[in-house]
């Protein structure tokens, strides 16, 4: 399935912030703009890595370093294919291997008529940095979705995979997810929700900070903040 268009969709305080959705298992992918080679670093290259590439390519754009929210196929699928086309080092916390390496057992239950080829990871823990352009890009552990979900936090960006959508929730009934888990992860986080935080979730439409709290009733009523 080809990939959309890239689209510029906020800004992570130092250099846009691209989106583009793809694969026949639909993800976001995101595309941060920073003073590296071929122009910045993607998170969650999703399940159709040629057709990412194709959309950033169209703006000139490459990355330099892949980073993933967790090791589920629609946003780890196409981290070989920058791996191997660009040498790509790609970042996944530790505790999502398993997850990753899943990958082909998860499409056949789905029944998606994919095979995928597998990234040679560099495994994190939880807080790890990573410097892109003399700025951290930080893993802040948030399980629960998967063991090794992580919101990747980003100047004032927060890539948070299926663990924080703007619109409804992020936990799935797949193997590995925990409902409580899940819940006391987006409690630590919640007070930084603010206006000034933007959030790009692994599916449907991002946001700040502020709005997610205000609206996202689904969300408060999981977390037991607002009557459901």
């Amino acid at each position: 399935m080809a990939g959309d268009e890239a689209h510029v969709v906020g800004n992570w305080g130092g250099g846009a912030v691209w989106r583009v959705t793809s694969g026949s298992f639909p993800s976001n992918a995101y595309f941060c703009e920073a003073d590296v080679p071929g122009g910045g670093v993607l998170v969650d290259p999703g399940l159709d890595g040629a057709a990412i590439d194709a959309a950033l390519g169209a703006h000139g754009l490459r990355p330099h370093q892949v980073f993933c929210t967790h090791g589920h196929f629609d946003h780890t699928a196409g981290a070989s294919w920058f791996q191997t086309r660009y040498g790509c080092e790609v970042f996944l916390h530790e505790a999502d291997a398993r997850t990753m390496k899943s990958s082909n057992f998860l499409l056949m239950a789905l029944r998606i008529p994919e095979k995928v080829t597998l990234a040679d990871v560099t495994y994190v823990g939880d807080d790890a940095t990573v410097d892109v352009a003399g700025e951290p890009l930080r893993f802040r552990a948030a399980p629960g979705h998967t063991p090794g979900s992580c919101v990747l936090e980003f100047g004032n960006a927060w890539f948070t995979g299926d663990s924080l959508y703007r619109h409804g929730l992020g936990l799935s009934q797949l193997p590995g997810s925990d409902e409580e888990t899940l819940r006391a992860s987006l409690l630590r986080l919640w007070p930084e929700l603010t206006a000034d935080r933007g959030v790009y979730p692994g599916h449907g439409e991002s946001g700040d900070g502020a709005t997610v709290r205000t609206e996202n009733r689904q969300l408060g009523a999981f977390l037991g903040l607002v009557a459901s």
